[in-house]
């Protein structure tokens, strides 16, 4: 395009411009003329109001007169009543034609919500007319006092009183809407000062702009084309370049643009080449650290598990071995003598009998994790009282206790604990941590078991005299196959503690070393009402 061509478009621009601001002009003097038209409207539906009000309380004082005056004025209530009437069909009539020919859904909406006032009026005036009627009917038979209660009952305390109501109602509700024109035509009015005070600047500002514009048309392009010149000479090519235009400048920058762009391409190709090499070779890096990283966790993991896995052959075959050599070794000893008595043969077969209780105990206790391990170990779950379990556990007690010199004091509330729970899975866990408190008490010493229940849980500590746990085994007594050093009275195969946690964490309950040394404290903690397990073992 041409500079003339230029300088027509930008006189164009701001002739519509002006167009444009004036016609928002004549739509805001349209919607002001609508305004004043509403705000009218409502001044003529608030004068008829006033007129109603005073027609009514007019009405309700002719009526009144009859009670004092007598049938002189019964053609005054007559007359008066008529007038209210027709009045109020008037303006009945009326908001019916407004309705049918409102401009808008909102003043549509307004003479109906009035329209519904003038219709609860009318009934009420037609009504009051009524009793006006009756009311002379009596005091023209002589019956002025059942008049007087039907004034007082029906009119004053009534009709007149809901009538004004109304009628205040609605004078109300046509006051709100003419203040509501008048701050629409104030709204207006303000709307039209802010457009007059536009035009003003914005044409100011496109007078201005036009003087710009023609600034820009001859000098700026070709400074910004020197420019350019100067940084393509110096190897610079992503500074601003001069717009493309249709005028001989504007061609003489397009084809220096188009120069310049496709130095620049070529050097951003080589950019994102280079970027992109970048990229691929951090992508590559950053997946083979990663894959490095997943193999060394398998690895190890693997190397855990053997070590594990062979760790629980050894444990297993030891436990099973020691307990073997020494049946062997009995029975081959009782074999070799053959003037044993009865009391040798019987003291050795009760060696082989507490011996092959052992490995029955291991491979009891074996199996057990098995079925865990493949979540076959079923739970019956129902309300169970906690003291029936523990009578249950010290039933059993009188037989671990039987080759000991060691008491079991048991402390419990007298209220009933109840939780939901399998009871002889409990009492398992229970009788487990029980055995080894009793196994480690030393003779003469007493195991204690306290149960109570405080704070939304329910507690039970076994507590003996032993010599209690190292901060090392408490922190490891529940390892399977973990067996401590300082409390050595009985060796076992370090499943029984295990197994008992994992039945207690199916009950949703715990199990911990609360006291270590002097003596071992032990404490097991369950939810009241209990949880429905059954999950395989984790170690």
């Amino acid at each position: 395009m041409k500079i003339r061509n230029k300088l027509l478009v930008s006189h164009g621009a701001l002739a519509v411009c002006v167009a444009v601001i004036c016609a928002f002009m004549l739509v805001a003097l349209e919607t002001t003329d609508r305004n004043r038209r509403r705000m009218a409207d409502s001044y003529e539906s608030l004068r008829q109001l006033n007129e109603l009000n005073s027609d009514s309380n007019r009405m309700a004082e002719q009526i009144s007169e009859l009670l004092s005056i007598g049938l002189s004025n019964r053609r005054e209530v007559t007359e008066v009543s008529r007038t209210l009437l027709a009045r109020l069909e008037g303006v009945r009539d009326q908001l019916r034609d407004d309705i049918a020919t409102a401009a808008s859904d909102a003043a549509r909406q307004r003479d109906a919500e009035m329209l519904e006032w003038i219709e609860v009026i009318l009934d009420r005036t037609v009504r009051l007319a009524d009793i006006g009627t009756r009311m002379a009917d009596l005091v023209a038979d002589g019956r002025i006092e059942e008049a007087r209660r039907i004034y007082v009952v029906q009119v004053e305390d009534g009709l007149d009183d809901e009538i004004s109501d109304l009628l205040r109602s609605a004078t109300a509700a046509d006051e709100a809407r003419v203040l509501d024109a008048i701050d629409r035509w104030d709204r207006q009015t303000e709307l039209l000062r802010a457009l007059a005070i536009s035009t003003v600047v914005l044409g100011t500002g496109l007078a201005v702009g036009a003087a710009l514009v023609m600034d820009r048309l001859v000098s700026r392009p070709i400074e910004a084309l020197a420019r350019a010149v100067d940084d393509l000479g110096q190897g610079r090519v992503t500074r601003p370049r001069p717009a493309p235009g249709g005028d001989e400048l504007g061609r003489l920058a397009t084809r220096f643009d188009q120069m310049a762009r496709a130095i620049a391409r070529q050097q951003g190709d080589l950019r994102t080449a280079r970027d992109s090499l970048m990229v691929q070779v951090a992508e590559r890096t950053a997946s083979l650290s990663q894959r490095t990283s997943q193999l060394e966790a398998a690895n190890a993991r693997l190397t855990r598990l053997n070590d594990t896995r062979t760790q629980f052959f050894a444990d297993v075959s030891h436990e099973l071995r020691t307990p073997l050599t020494a049946i062997r070794g009995q029975a081959e000893v009782a074999l070799r003598q053959p003037q044993a008595t009865v009391a040798d043969l019987r003291q050795t077969l009760s060696q082989i009998t507490r011996r092959s209780g052992q490995m029955g105990r291991l491979v009891d206790d074996l199996l057990f994790l098995a079925r865990s391990e493949a979540g076959a170990i079923a739970f019956a779950f129902r309300d169970t009282m906690m003291q029936e379990v523990l009578a249950e556990v010290m039933m059993d007690a009188a037989l671990l206790t039987r080759q000991r010199d060691v008491t079991i004091s048991v402390t419990q509330p007298s209220g009933p604990i109840v939780l939901r729970a399998d009871p002889d899975r409990l009492r398992q866990a229970i009788v487990i941590v029980l055995d080894n408190a009793i196994s480690h008490a030393p003779d003469g010493t007493a195991v204690t078991l306290d149960l109570d229940e405080a704070g939304g849980r329910i507690r039970l500590a076994v507590s003996d005299r032993g010599p209690g746990f190292t901060e090392d085994e408490a922190a490891r007594v529940f390892e399977r196959f973990y067996r401590g050093h300082s409390r050595g009275a009985r060796g076992g195969a370090g499943l029984g503690l295990p197994i008992a946690r994992w039945l207690l964490e199916q009950h949703g309950g715990a199990i911990a070393i609360a006291r270590t040394e002097p003596g071992a404290r032990v404490e097991i903690t369950l939810p009241p009402g209990g949880a429905q397990g059954g999950a395989a073992w984790t170690s």
